[in-house]
């Protein structure tokens, strides 16, 4: 009979089963030198819980950025500020309506439009579609805000192909919405969002790096030395 030392991979010829999450963690925090305790592993486990929940968000957050940046800026959403009281309590003044892009074939009465009044073709007003018939490809509306007892002055006879309908609101958020939708907004918004999915990358490359050089250090340290017989 002879003695021999176990590598702790195979014995008798065979592989060894996967030790638990706990000592691994164990057997990574000895080779550095850190206590191994069980509070201190459940710690360690926490924190790798808590970088993982913190990739993930970041990675959510650069995709919802980059998202917005390309809706904003193809014109199928648009970001307007509410800057009167006449469509409260839906709309308060101060937040953003945020507006969809559909064929002006599609424009019911009731739905809250996007519309140029016939005195400013530059101004831009959201007011609820109050009546509405077609005369061939023209659609032809009347709107009335919705904390206005009276209707607009005025009858809109709309051409083209698309209509913009608010979707839902945002309170508090009017005059950001008007930077977002400048040149120089659309340009940070873009920028933000690469920056932010860089650092997402970054990040996730260099915890790769770490565990490759934890696994590297694991397999070259000499195992410790234990008893087992061959027969």
């Amino acid at each position: 009979m002879h003695s021999a030392r176990s590598t702790g991979r195979r014995f008798f010829g065979t592989a060894s089963p996967r030790p638990p999450l706990a000592r691994q963690l164990r057997g990574r925090l000895r080779l550095r030198g850190e206590p191994t305790s069980g509070a201190h592993v459940a710690r360690r486990r926490r924190s790798l819980v808590g970088q993982a929940v913190e990739a993930v968000m970041l990675a959510v957050a650069a995709a919802v950025v980059v998202l917005m940046a390309v809706a904003v800026g193809s014109g199928a959403w648009q970001i307007r500020p509410v800057l009167s009281g006449s469509m409260r309590p839906g709309l308060p003044i101060g937040g953003v309506v945020v507006t969809q892009r559909i064929p002006l074939d599609e424009l019911a009465l009731r739905d809250v439009a996007v519309f140029h009044p016939p005195f400013d073709p530059h101004a831009d007003y959201v007011h609820r579609v109050i009546s509405l018939h077609r005369e061939g490809s023209t659609v032809v509306v009347r709107t009335q805000g919705d904390d206005n007892i009276y209707p607009d002055p005025w009858t809109l006879r709309l051409h083209g192909r698309y209509a913009y309908v608010a979707r839902f609101s945002v309170p508090l958020l009017g005059y950001p919405a008007v930077w977002a939708h400048s040149p120089t907004g659309r340009r940070d918004l873009l920028g933000a969002g690469a920056a932010l999915a860089a650092a997402f990358a970054g990040t996730y490359a260099l915890d790769r790096r770490r565990r490759r050089k934890r696994l590297r250090a694991r397999e070259l340290a000499p195992l410790a030395p234990s008893e087992g017989v061959l027969a």
